[in-house]
């Protein structure tokens, strides 16, 4: 009887798997890093081995079943790690790069799940951050791609949907809509959406994009008194429009972004002194602290870059600028930020699935601030020398 069940139990699996056409793939990426880092006039060195510096270390699952009449089904599951450490890169996640279902026939394709947003580079769906920039997302903090100088985006969200539509003349469309990570669909989340296009004709590829964030409508100071009853947090929006155009020895890209009410731009509130919290800023009120959900960044980011094959492998260059506006809570503006970014990466491939890289760049955040009688500038510099190895399997 054993036997029997066990034998049923093999054919099923055997049929399932004879079904639909699955697929064990991955990414490792390793190499070294040094940065050298100035805030404020003090500088700091670190020399470091990091793991996915031009590709996030990941594993995954990806399936495909063909259920007749045009129609598909699939599924993609995908881990991040440390292919340094073989840490999760989530601790409370298992598929946190992505864990989506699919249908896909005539009339597009459904996604829902966890994924990517469209403006990201990640996943599924995350357009267009690979066709905006030749360093697309970046390499590392100060090998930066086009992001460095754009409002602050989250790449993945959870409970998410996305419809990618079919290319006709060259055009597809892209719709996505994320209903915060817990209590789906209310206002203690930052719900997401964004609608894009996409435009192909030969040397040209052409996009454009806006998405918006309905922020926490929750949010309270580090006291517990709730924001809202002294504040009035807007709904974030990015306007984003990118090309390039490949001219057989070169191709060249070209980014802009203007964003209103967003609640990081250029990662100065990561990277700047004057948001930390010890300081004057962020203790003017006495024990209640700054808190990074009641800033609101309008201004604009522009990024120039270009790849060309060089020595056998691939050169990768590119220039970034952001101009922002900063204002908190009811109290108007406060601030004043920039950020410029110069960065060169090169890749040479060993093989089809085994590449090295090499990349070094700079980024200079800057802050001109002038809230409660605190003023002056607060600059952050940093240099980055990175040397690594990918293999894909």
């Amino acid at each position: 009887m054993k036997k029997t069940l066990f034998a049923a139990t093999l054919a099923a699996a055997v049929s399932g798997a004879l079904a639909a056409d699955v697929t064990l793939y991955g990414v490792a990426d390793v190499g070294l890093r040094y940065t050298n880092t100035k805030t404020d006039g003090v500088s700091t060195d670190k020399l470091e081995m990091m793991s996915g510096h031009n590709a996030g270390s990941r594993f995954g699952l990806k399936g495909t079943e063909d259920l007749g009449n045009g129609m598909t089904v699939g599924f993609k599951l995908e881990n991040g790690f440390e292919s340094d450490t073989g840490a999760l890169k989530t601790d409370s996640k298992l598929f946190d790069r992505e864990s989506t279902l699919f249908i896909k026939g005539g009339f597009g394709t459904v996604y829902a799940g966890r994924m990517g947003t469209l403006v990201s580079d990640a996943g599924s769906v995350g357009f267009y951050g690979s066709m905006a920039s030749a360093l697309a997302t970046g390499w590392s903090d100060n090998i930066a791609g086009h992001n460095a100088v754009m409002a602050n985006y989250s790449s993945r969200y959870d409970n998410t949907i996305a419809y990618v539509s079919p290319e006709f003349a060259g055009v597809t469309i892209y719709a996505q809509y994320a209903m915060g990570d817990t209590n789906e669909n209310k206002a203690s989340n930052d719900r997401y959406a964004a609608l894009g296009a996409e435009w192909k004709a030969g040397a040209l590829d052409l996009a454009a994009l806006v998405d918006w964030t309905n922020k926490d409508s929750s949010i309270t100071h580090s006291n517990g008194a709730e924001f809202q009853a002294d504040m009035n947090l807007q709904d974030a929006w990015t306007f984003n429009l990118a090309g390039s155009y490949d001219f057989g020895f070169m191709k060249t890209y070209l980014a802009t972004q203007y964003f209103k009410d967003a609640r990081d731009a250029g990662s100065v509130l990561d990277y700047v002194g004057f948001f930390d919290e010890d300081s004057v800023f962020n203790n003017n009120e006495g024990d209640v602290k700054f808190n990074k959900g009641a800033v609101a960044n309008t201004g604009y980011g522009v990024h120039l870059s270009t790849a060309f094959d060089v020595l056998g492998g691939t050169m990768k260059a590119g220039i970034g600028y952001m101009d922002a506006d900063i204002d908190y809570a009811n109290d108007g503006q406060v601030a004043d930020s920039k950020v410029y970014t110069a960065a060169f990466g090169y890749e040479y491939s060993l093989s089809k699935r085994t590449l090295v890289y090499t990349g070094l760049g700079y980024t200079k955040r800057e802050l001109d601030a002038n809230y409660e009688g605190v003023t002056g500038i607060w600059e952050e510099e940093g240099y980055d020398f990175a040397l690594g190895l990918v293999h894909k399997f």
